[in-house]
């Protein structure tokens, strides 16, 4: 067996560390924008457990992009609510079926592997392949470019000079490791079991369900076949063994209001529920993407979410960049903004976890009380569904502005938040899914609303529009959209559009050269810029 380095040094304009769901998620956004991407993977196989199993409505507009949206929801359950009991009370539920800005009003229940192989076969459409049983085993992030070192599975290695590195790999990151990046961690860990299997039962068919008793806490999610995915919160546990279908039948007789019998379980792994950030997102043209980059409590199902937004939010920077149409300082914004928004992830994660947990009867009937008074109030709905749908990020420059990332009042949208107008999803068909305009999947836009006044005048404006700055980006007049009026108000306005449909910039002139100075600044090139640069 071959176990010194090969002398050959081969290069890839991107090399992705790990294929789970967002590895795959990089690796197909970059090359449907034509950069070459080597992904590789030190598993054998793709997974075939699923601790993930849940998407949000975000994560869905995002995987338009790649084309795989419409395909996902039609293959996976919809979860039209998420319910909270305590004891054999219901405190209330928020309901995803009530969205009303969002092609996707409703979570997804699927398998892991079903989203992974979904996204695999997209990647082999599009000219790509993962590398199995690789192992990244040395980066050297001291030069010009990275310099990585791959163990193949007979035990050969490699080198490969890559123009950019993307970890992808998980909690136990070797990129993160061999980068020297600390994983910085708080909290003590929860330990919960996690299995699928038939589960028959009373039990709501479109809804996820979070029951907590003064003795524990449980999670049930339905695939739609009869089976769940069933968590329950276990003291203490020998990480070599699996939990028994025993162990999830007592819980559910002893903290789930509806009398349920288990079927044999597929599988079973005991989760160990950690907050752990590392200290940096980026060294250098290395990036840190999904679990290796953040990994929190389980609570909300926020994680694969979570890590899906890492890969859209950098594959289009370092796609602008890559390609000339995007100044490289835009790379600088991945970290505090994936920070701002994994951080906020994992405190309501945390504190839903702790919630869930509490044990003394005066807590416990304080939690529910006020969680029976969000509901009653309409917080429950305002405020947890956009945090659970992962609808509310914001990217605001202003971190004092967007703690808690949540609208409390209607008013016009600002910079940094989501506006609902999606990419195209190619799987929809020609009829789409939208009642909101198609905007760019690869560079700004530029979307001109006239405030419901569209006259000679307005045209005459937008033509202007489109004659100066046509060529640098996609101008859009979306005025006869009237279901943005709640976003963008009753006067006119430009908004310069990232093209994973955050606001970048935000005018109340029409006036070419303004905008043209706006687009400079949210760093946006003419082709002519991006050869020069």
């Amino acid at each position: 067996m071959n176990t010194e380095p090969s002398d050959r040094t081969r290069t890839a304009p991107v090399l992705v560390v790990g294929a789970g769901p967002v590895g795959l998620v990089v690796a197909c956004d970059l090359m449907r924008q034509h950069i070459p991407v080597r992904i590789i993977d030190e598993s054998p196989s793709a997974t075939v457990h699923s601790r993930a199993v849940i998407m949000w409505p975000r994560s869905l507009e995002l995987l338009r992009r790649i084309g795989v949206a419409h395909q996902l929801a039609q293959t996976g359950k919809h979860i039209d609510a998420v319910s909270f009991y305590s004891g054999e009370r219901r405190l209330g539920a928020i309901e995803m079926s009530r969205l009303g800005d969002t092609p996707y009003p409703y979570g997804l229940c699927t398998p892991q592997w079903q989203t992974e192989d979904i996204i695999r076969k997209r990647l082999v459409e599009l000219g790509g392949q993962v590398e199995t049983e690789v192992s990244l085993v040395g980066l050297d992030n001291s030069g010009e470019r990275p310099a990585a070192t791959l163990r193949h599975a007979d035990g050969s290695t490699e080198q490969v000079e890559a123009e950019w590195v993307v970890g992808a790999d998980g909690a136990h990151s070797a990129v993160r490791e061999l980068l020297g990046i600390e994983f910085q961690g708080r909290g003590a860990d929860v330990l919960f079991a996690i299995g699928d299997g038939p589960l028959d039962g009373p039990l709501p068919p479109d809804e996820m369900v979070y029951c907590y008793t003064g003795g524990g806490a449980m999670g049930l999610a339905p695939f739609g076949d009869g089976t769940y995915r069933v968590a329950c919160s276990v003291p203490v546990w020998n990480d070599e063994d699996a939990p028994p279908r025993e162990l999830f039948q007592e819980s559910l007789d002893r903290v789930v209001p509806f009398t349920a019998r288990l079927g044999e379980l597929k599988w079973t792994t005991v989760y160990r529920a950690r907050r752990r950030t590392a200290a940096t997102f980026r060294a250098g043209r290395c990036f840190l993407v999904g679990d290796a980059a953040h990994i929190f409590s389980a609570a909300g199902s926020q994680g694969m979410n979570t890590g899906i937004q890492d890969a859209v939010n950098l594959a289009w920077k370092l796609g602008g960049v890559i390609h000339g149409t995007v100044d490289a300082g835009v790379l600088d914004s991945y970290d505090p903004e994936r920070r701002h928004s994994a951080e906020r992830i994992s405190l309501v994660t945390a504190k839903q976890t702790t919630w869930g947990l509490i044990d003394t009867p005066v807590r416990v009937a304080f939690r529910d009380a006020l969680v029976r008074g969000a509901r009653r109030t309409g917080v429950l709905q305002r405020l947890v569904t956009p945090l659970m749908s992962q609808l509310s990020v914001d990217y605001a420059a202003d971190r004092a502005d967007a703690k808690v990332d949540v609208r409390w009042r209607d008013r016009p949208l600002r910079v940094g938040e989501r506006l609902p107008v999606f990419v195209a999803d190619q799987g929809a068909g020609p009829d789409g899914n939208d009642p909101w305009p198609t905007v760019a999947a690869d560079g700004f836009s530029l979307l001109l609303w006239s405030g419901g006044r569209r006259g000679a005048r307005w045209q005459s404006g937008v033509e202007a529009v489109r004659s100066a700055l046509g060529s640098r980006c996609a101008v859009l007049d979306v005025s006869a959209w009237s279901v943005l009026r709640g976003s963008l108000g009753a006067r006119p306005r430009a908004v310069v559009l990232r093209p994973d449909g955050h606001i970048a910039a935000l005018e109340s002139s029409v006036e070419p050269e303004l905008l043209g100075r706006t687009l400079d600044r949210v760093g946006a090139l003419t082709p002519a810029q991006g050869a020069r640069g």
